[in-house]
C-alpha cells in the first residue's frame, strides 16, 4: 500500500486484510458493529470498494475512540445531494428525509438532513450518479418529468462520529444538486425507498420551504 506522509493513495482499493489490520492499529473498537442501526465491517469494505469512501490518517481532535485514545482514522465520504423541490398550491415545498427503519424494528432518526443522498459510486459524472440518487431514492427514473441544476457547490463537513461505524470518524464531502419535480411526480404523503439490500426502509417527507431562489 503506497504512503506518503501518512497519508494513503486514496483512490486505491484496500485489501479486506489491510483494513482489519489498519482498524485494528487504530484501536478501532468494532463490537458495536453490526448491531442496532450499525453497519458491518463487510458493509465498510463493500462501500470502499464499490463506492468514494477512502481512508485516511487525521490529526488528534478531541473525539474518543472509546478506548480513551483521539480517534485518528478518517473515512472520507463523497456523496451527491440532491434538494427536491415542489410548487404546490403557489406555496414551495421541500423534501428532507424523515427516519430509517431497520429490519429489526430500530429507527434512526434524521435530524435537519435536507434532500436525498447517495454514496457516490467510483465510476460515473456527478450529474450521472444525480440522477441515480433520484431514480434509487425516489423512483423518479424519467428524466423529462423534473428539472436538474448544474453542479451547485460542495460542502465540506467537519469530522464528525461516524454513525454507520461506530469508533471511526468521517468527513462528508456533500456535492450538492437542486431539483423541481413536475405535478405529476408530486405524492403529497412522501416516498419510501424499500429496495435496499439490508431490509432498511427510508421515509421522505415534504416540509415548507423558507425563501429561497433556485440554480436551476
Amino acid at each position: 500500500m503506497k504512503m506518503t506522509r501518512g497519508l494513503w493513495n486514496l483512490k486505491a482499493i484496500m485489501r479486506r486484510q489491510d483494513i482489519v489490520k489498519m482498524l485494528d492499529n487504530h484501536h478501532v473498537p468494532r463490537q458495536s458493529w453490526g448491531a442496532g442501526t450499525a453497519r458491518t465491517l463487510d458493509d465498510l469494505f463493500e462501500y470502499h470498494r464499490r463506492e468514494r469512501l477512502y481512508f485516511r490518517n487525521g490529526t488528534g481532535n478531541g473525539h474518543s475512540n472509546g478506548n480513551g485514545s483521539s480517534a485518528r482514522l478518517i473515512i472520507d465520504v463523497h456523496s451527491v445531494v440532491v434538494l427536491v423541490y415542489h410548487q404546490f398550491r403557489r406555496k414551495w415545498l421541500e423534501l428532507f428525509e424523515d427516519r430509517q427503519v431497520f429490519k429489526n424494528g430500530d429507527v434512526l432518526r434524521r435530524n435537519n438532513f435536507d434532500g436525498i443522498a447517495e454514496t457516490m459510486r467510483r465510476t460515473g459524472s456527478m450529474r450521472c450518479e444525480a440522477k441515480r440518487c433520484l431514480k434509487e431514492e425516489l423512483g423518479l427514473g424519467d428524466p423529462s418529468k423534473y428539472e436538474l441544476s448544474n453542479h451547485c457547490r460542495t460542502e465540506d463537513c467537519k469530522p464528525c462520529p461516524s454513525e454507520k461505524w461506530p469508533g471511526l470518524l468521517a468527513v462528508y464531502h456533500r456535492h450538492i444538486f437542486e431539483c423541481t419535480i413536475s405535478r405529476e411526480l408530486y405524492c403529497s404523503d412522501g416516498y419510501v425507498e424499500t429496495k435496499k439490500k439490508d431490509g432498511r426502509q427510508i421515509y421522505f417527507k415534504w416540509r415548507p420551504r423558507a425563501q429561497f431562489q433556485l440554480s436551476i
